[in-house]
């Protein structure tokens, strides 16, 4: 079990905070600031004691800031929420048409999460590959005809894709779109503030700005927040081995994943149901 303390919202500068959060930390005033240098939410402790996780939100709390502290267990991963790949906007609710009566008013959605999911793959191949030498056959006197040659070539790629976190106010498994992959019919002929929306669009991120505007008026209960779209999360790497064939897939999913729950969190604190 682990339990994570984070800032959502930060009262007064960076600077001032860090001389009593490196005191509340035992450490130094500089690592208080690389803390709190990417911005809110910013996650200040992970720890399994509970009393030590709870007398840190307290002080930070004292001190005025939006504190929060959770289980980490209790962080639904993305690839674990309900999917919105085949949304549909109806006149009261989010229907989906791949899991037919399923459905999310929208008077109960608490939060919508704009976020990205960033994505790296480097990847190094080295091969070997026989070849007929006649200067090795010269110099062994004919012992050896080839020589192996070994070649090494090393691929990146970067993905980065948007994605809307939607958190119920029953607290039941959140929804989430993604700017990728998903179908993009049920916008069509759905009217919103700013008139008629025609869709699908020509590109995917049309569509997903699209479907985060409607969202937005149908919902206007519900919290929006942003900051997810430039905030750095922690990002973990993966490594894969194949014979001849290295793979490091680093992932910001469950570091954004983290902090949109964070922002859910403080989201309901502040945010009564209307």
């Amino acid at each position: 079990m682990s339990f994570v303390v984070a800032i959502a919202e930060l009262k007064g500068a960076a600077e001032d905070e860090a001389p009593a959060l490196a005191a509340d930390l035992g450490a130094t005033a500089y690592d208080a600031r690389l803390l709190l240098a990417g911005g809110t939410p910013a996650v200040i402790r992970t720890t399994p004691d509970k009393a030590l996780a709870l007398d840190l939100l307290g002080k930070l709390r004292a001190r005025g800031h939006g504190a929060v502290a959770c289980d980490a267990a209790a962080v639904v991963a993305s690839g674990d929420m309900v999917s919105m790949r085949r949304l549909r906007l109806g006149e009261t609710a989010v229907t989906l048409d791949d899991r037919p009566g399923e459905s999310l008013p929208y008077a109960g959605i608490l939060a919508l999460v704009a976020a990205v999911h960033r994505r790296r793959q480097d990847t190094d191949v080295q091969t070997k590959e026989t070849k007929l030498s006649v200067g090795r056959a010269v110099i062994t006197g004919g012992l050896s005809f080839t020589r192996t040659v070994k070649t090494q070539a090393h691929a990146s790629t970067e993905e980065r894709a948007g994605v809307l976190y939607v958190f119920r106010r029953d607290g039941a498994t959140p929804w989430i779109l993604h700017e990728h992959g998903t179908s993009w019919a049920g916008l069509a002929g759905h009217a919103g503030q700013a008139g008629q929306t025609r869709a699908p669009a020509p590109s995917e991120g049309e569509n997903f700005r699209n479907a985060v505007r409607l969202l937005r008026e149908l919902a206007p209960g519900a919290v929006f927040d942003d900051r997810l779209v430039t905030r750095r999360a922690t990002e973990r790497a993966v490594l894969t081995a194949l014979p001849g064939k290295t793979t490091v897939t680093t992932s910001s999913e469950a570091g954004v994943d983290l902090l949109a729950h964070i922002v859910a969190m403080w989201s309901a604190r502040t945010r009564p149901f209307r």
